[in-house]
């Protein structure tokens, strides 16, 4: 086909989503040749689109290039194919460019090969570079691709530019944190606090009571926030996973005002190297101590987590901030005058679902499945049946409330019920499960108790209305369950479903409103008179 005219190439970057073909390649340079600082991303952007296939014309045209189209290949050979032996030399080469950028650029790529030959050549670079912005770039290729040589190297400069010796110090705690990789951090779920110490635990937003309930007057819960209850853990930080409704947990770190000089990296400095911190991160760590800082409200805002991880391992050189590494997870949320954090113990060993083997799209999180069991209690007659069992999660769950007569589970999708077969071997539990519709099932027994999790959005499977499906439910549900039976369940249309069920004689005894992550349910517990 033609090649693109430069005005179509052109038109053709203002397209979102442009993807050019190889063909293209040679006109995006010419322009790249010949454009600005501000207009060269997008045609940048361009080229790496095209893939790997570009790279050959990148590295012919590099020997007769000028700046500033030199450091552009550079920057773009660096972002394609640093791993290729003839991109690497050619970026080894540009170490001595004459042109400034083009050596920072080199440095910038050589950055992603953590190699003692690149190594090397940076720390030769490094020994006698006198341009400052040259040596910004290397400090921070050395802090990705160095050994102990550059942290030695490093650790010996004493540079008088602000920004170098900024991005001197990063490179050093990267390095720092590369070094200890070797040694295992983990967290100490035996360890028990001195004295009470708070921990907070997170759960769905509407079941709070339950998981206040399930904790017991032992760990004085309260409710602090939704999907928050605060307690007091007094043994084994294991023994936190006695609450099977919370989906993890935390240690409360102290609310601190914000000063009116002070900034957000001031604050946070001040927690994690305050005595509680140090307290919870000596106790409940065995090696050393690793931690990554999370936002509320998400973003990376890099450049805070910098200078708080900077400043921190000044005060407390044991502190180790390592994103990809970490037990640890610093929680921070802003609020009007002061922040608050905690520190999440993201290492921890959660033992309580080792039964979840299998699954199916969309099935109840155990977390969830373990609410609808403790709503659902415990009778040593029971005979419970799930009509919408997936992958057994609210069967299983029962099981270990208490002893039971029969666990019946059924499903149409036949690999719904392999997965729940999958999950009861592992469980050691006994299931009967068969194939059947929810809605005209009759069980080999009267259920005393129907406890299920029905399907929501796409797991409605073939039923156009979901409304319909669930008010046939709970008709059939009353119908079949034994007189003193319950149901219990969590309905997404309340507003339909509730008059269907009283209708067949059922009454409500408890409802607890969940937000579903994008929409409302309510978990009820129903009973037969």
């Amino acid at each position: 086909m033609k090649r693109r005219t430069a005005d179509e190439l052109r038109a053709a970057l203002a397209t979102p989503g442009f993807t050019p073909a190889l063909r293209d390649a040679d006109g995006l340079l010419e322009l790249l040749a010949g454009t600005g600082r501000d207009e060269a991303e997008p045609l940048e952007r361009a080229l790496v689109r095209i893939g790997p296939l570009v790279v050959p014309r990148l590295l012919a045209r590099f020997p007769p290039s000028v700046p500033p189209l030199r450091g552009r290949l550079c920057r773009l050979l660096g972002r394609l194919a640093p791993e290729d032996p003839a991109v690497r030399t050619l970026l080894l080469g540009a170490l001595e460019d004459a042109d400034d950028a083009t050596r920072r650029h080199a440095a910038r790529a050589l950055g992603h090969l953590r190699e003692p030959e690149v190594e090397a050549a940076l720390l030769r670079a490094w020994a006698c570079a006198e341009s400052i912005a040259f040596r910004r770039a290397l400090a921070e290729a050395l802090g990705k691709a160095g050994s102990a040589n550059a942290l030695d190297a490093l650790r010996d400069a004493r540079p008088g530019d602000p920004e170098l010796a900024r991005r001197v110090a990063r490179a050093v705690l990267m390095l720092e944190r590369t070094a200890t990789r070797t040694e295992t951090s983990t967290i100490r779920a035996d360890a028990a606090p001195a004295e009470p110490q708070p921990l907070l635990f997170t759960c769905r937003a509407g079941l709070e009571p339950l998981l206040a309930e399930e904790l017991g007057p032992e760990w004085r819960p309260r409710v602090v926030g939704p999907g928050q209850v605060e307690a007091q853990l007094r043994g084994a930080l294991a023994s936190a996973w006695s609450a099977r409704i919370a989906t993890e947990v935390a240690f409360v770190l102290p609310t601190l005002d914000r000063g009116r000089d002070e900034s957000l990296a001031d604050v946070v400095v001040r927690l994690l190297t305050g005595p509680t911190a140090s307290e919870v991160l000596r106790r409940w760590t065995a090696g050393p101590v690793r931690y990554r800082i999370a936002f509320a409200g998400g973003g990376h805002r890099r450049a805070v987590v910098w200078e708080i991880a900077r400043r921190t391992a000044e005060r407390r050189p044991e502190l180790q901030n390592d994103p990809t590494g970490s037990p640890w997870e610093l929680r921070v949320a802003e609020l009007e005058g002061h922040v608050r954090a905690a520190l999440c113990p993201r290492g921890l060993p959660d033992p309580r679902f080792a039964w979840r083997v299998a699954d199916v799209p969309a099935s109840s999180h155990p977390t969830l499945a373990a609410a609808l069991a403790r709503v659902g209690g415990a009778r040593r007659d029971d005979v419970v049946w799930d009509p919408f069992v997936g992958s057994g999660a609210e069967l299983l769950e029962r099981a270990r409330r208490g002893p039971f007569a029969r666990l019946l589970g059924t499903d149409t999708d036949a690999r719904a019920l392999s997965a729940a077969g999958r999950n009861a071997r592992a469980a050691g539990v006994a299931l009967e499960l068969a194939r059947g519709e929810a809605t005209c099932f009759v069980p080999p027994q009267r259920p005393t108790l129907v406890l299920t999790n029905p399907p929501m959005g796409r797991r409605t499977g073939g039923h156009r209305e979901l409304g319909d499906l669930l008010e046939r439910f709970v008709a059939h549900a009353a119908a079949v369950l034994a007189p003193g039976g319950l149901l219990v369940w969590l309905a997404p249309h309340s507003a339909r479903s509730d008059p269907h069920a009283r209708a067949a004689g059922l009454t409500l005894e408890a409802s607890h409103a969940l937000d579903m992550g994008g929409f409302r349910a309510e978990l009820q517990r129903w009973h037969k008179p």
